[in-house]
């Protein structure tokens, strides 16, 4: 890649990371203005740098440019010779189940021999294992080089979960994606978002980047759906839901311990291959459950089949996945039985809640990890709901953990999140007992289980570690 002549070796935002013959593109961030690193980037070998800011008087071309996120992701994407042009790419973005979405989806690929790579806050999954990385979808220096690796071994397909943080920082700016999945949208990340509105049009730009006749898998139950394609006319839709509108949908739903649903495609689907599928019905038998797991379903499902896949391995796929780390896992089965939950916003503890009364116990003993350093805000809707609950399911023992012991500092619960969690919980008139460490938090509830009980792990990143430690105390 040249610009100006010159030869770049290399594109970053860190100037730690600046090479000889690298760009540097000045960013600011929440913490850390790049302008204030200019110099250094220099020093370490920087032939070129883009800003948003007047700097001049310098010995090396100095850009401005209007928006530096973008151009960073402008120069990686020529950079790394436009890679995800070789790619078919699935994001899907929601509130709540896309880590689900993209594991079932990835298992139907699989299970029809495409070579299918995986990108979310579980990391990088190429084959059995997982790479780990720091962000559900990682900034665009690091995704960028992904899609080169990712071209170079074979991948076909690549499906990845698409975060409100990354859509709006420009962190996906350039990729061309195939298809793009709406799971749900509901109340989350307002420290970040600061209303609701921002949330939703964040989700949005996922969907407004789609290129003409590309195709746009939207859940009709959720009231955002219609917000979410406002404006959008280029784009194919495939709905899915509940409601008898939506273009694929269930019927016969059984939720026990496995689930079992009946598959109504209701409008002819045509698949990119040519392949159509007129109205029909099939039968799908999982080893997961809940009811957000049908949508969940749905939605990868439709994704198959307007890829052409063959609906044997559609069943196939969905069938092989039993559990998916950290949502609803069930980490021990013996004398009780402990399951483990990435509960982070008041519809994934609505959800988790709903499912568990469904299941045979003496007693619940929840474990709840306040979400740290994300405003109390959330905090308050999480604890309504979680009190909210407090008699459905039969009065559950209940212990807070701020988990000072496993979390890093921008996860550390602040003094008003804890403030605003306990308040709640007294005006509900809900016992409880709060522990600083999730050590002991874990500790106090395996003190307190009996045979038939069930213990819930709830949390975000203050809980997980959760199944290390309950592994480590309970010698399992």
């Amino acid at each position: 890649m040249h610009i100006m002549d010159k030869e770049i070796m290399g594109i970053t935002c860190n100037s730690k990371k600046v090479k000889k013959g690298f760009v540097f593109v000045a960013i600011k961030g929440r913490k850390l203005d790049g302008n204030n690193y200019i110099n250094e980037a220099i020093k370490n070998g920087a032939i070129m740098i883009y800003t948003e800011d007047n700097i001049k008087n310098k010995n090396i071309p100095i850009i401005k440019v209007e928006n530096s996120r973008i151009k960073l992701a402008e120069l990686l994407n020529e950079f790394y010779d436009y890679p995800t042009k070789e790619l078919f790419i699935i994001g899907v973005t929601g509130t709540n189940g896309k880590t689900t979405t993209t594991h079932l989806i990835e298992s139907i690929f699989k299970k029809s021999h495409i070579k299918t790579s995986l990108i979310g806050s579980l990391g990088i999954k190429t084959q059995a294992e997982y790479k780990h990385i720091s962000m559900t979808t990682p900034d665009s220096e690091d995704l960028y080089k992904i899609f080169f690796e990712l071209n170079k071994i074979g991948t076909q397909v690549v499906v990845m979960e698409v975060s409100s943080h990354a859509l709006k920082l420009y962190r996906t700016y350039g990729i061309e994606f195939n298809i793009a999945i709406h799971t749900n949208i509901d109340i989350d990340h307002l420290d970040f978002h600061k209303t609701f509105e921002d949330y939703l049009n964040s989700k949005k730009m996922l969907f407004d980047s789609l290129g003409e006749n590309k195709l746009a898998i939207i859940n009709t139950d959720d009231e955002n759906a219609v917000k979410i394609l406002e404006g959008n006319n280029k784009v194919l839709t495939i709905s899915y839901g509940l409601n008898s509108k939506s273009t694929i949908t269930a019927s016969s739903i059984n939720i026990n311990e496995n689930l079992n649903f009946s598959v109504c495609i209701q409008r002819t689907i045509n698949s990119i291959n040519g392949k159509s599928y007129e109205p029909q019905e099939f039968n799908i038998s999982m080893n997961i459950s809940g009811l957000y797991n049908v949508y969940n379903s749905l939605a990868a499902i439709s994704c198959a089949l307007y890829y052409g896949l063959d609906i044997n391995a559609i069943k196939e796929g969905l069938k092989e996945i039993k559990s998916i780390s950290r949502r609803f896992e069930k980490i021990y089965d013996g004398d009780y039985i402990v399951i483990d939950d990435f509960c982070h916003n008041p519809s994934s503890y609505q959800s988790n809640f709903d499912r568990i009364k469904s299941l045979n116990y003496n007693k619940i003993i929840i474990v709840n990890s306040i979400r740290g350093n994300r405003g109390s805000d959330i905090n308050k809707e999480n604890a309504v709901v979680l009190a909210s609950w407090y008699e459905l399911l039969n009065k559950p023992k209940i212990i807070i953990s701020l988990s000072e012991d496993v979390v890093d500092e921008d996860n550390k619960v602040k003094n008003e999140e804890i403030k605003q969690f306990e308040n709640i919980l007294k005006e509900y008139k809900v016992p409880y007992e709060i522990h600083k460490d999730l050590y002991h938090s874990i500790q106090k509830s395996i003190s307190y289980v009996e045979k038939g009980d069930i213990i819930l792990l709830l949390g975000s990143q203050g809980m997980d570690k959760g199944n290390i430690i309950f592994k480590k105390i309970a010698e399992i």
